[in-house]
């Protein structure tokens, strides 16, 4: 079983509707992004080519891969219209002071949960 811990991560006021911002959480790559009111955390990396996908851009309730462009649904991760493994995602709360706060793997991440950047 795999334990998880919560993490402050930003203001709930850093992202606005439809935005998004990557953060590393406890060494986790997370893309945290507003949909419909709701805040949603994803991996930030993409399952088909490693990329981050905080490059990408945010619509209509998922995030859109910049290099190949497959879409992942924010809510749960699944690929929409792909066939590419869903992706991981995270816990999210605001605490009571305004702070967005993720639930991550108490685990340190594996390559495989690390995106491939550029150079």
């Amino acid at each position: 079983m795999t334990t998880t811990s919560y993490h402050r991560v930003t203001k709930r006021d850093d992202i606005a509707e439809g935005g998004m911002a990557a953060h590393v959480v406890a060494g986790w790559p997370v893309l945290i992004a507003r949909n419909g009111g709701k805040l949603q955390a994803v991996i930030d990396r993409c399952t088909h080519a490693a990329s981050p996908l905080s490059t990408g851009r945010v619509r209509r309730g998922a995030v859109m891969c910049p290099l190949h462009g497959a879409r992942f649904e924010l809510a749960t991760g699944r690929c929409l219209g792909g066939g590419y493994a869903p992706l991981m995602t995270f816990d999210v709360r605001e605490d009571s002071e305004g702070w967005v706060e993720v639930a991550v793997p108490d685990a340190a991440p594996g390559q495989e949960h690390l995106p491939v950047r550029p150079r």
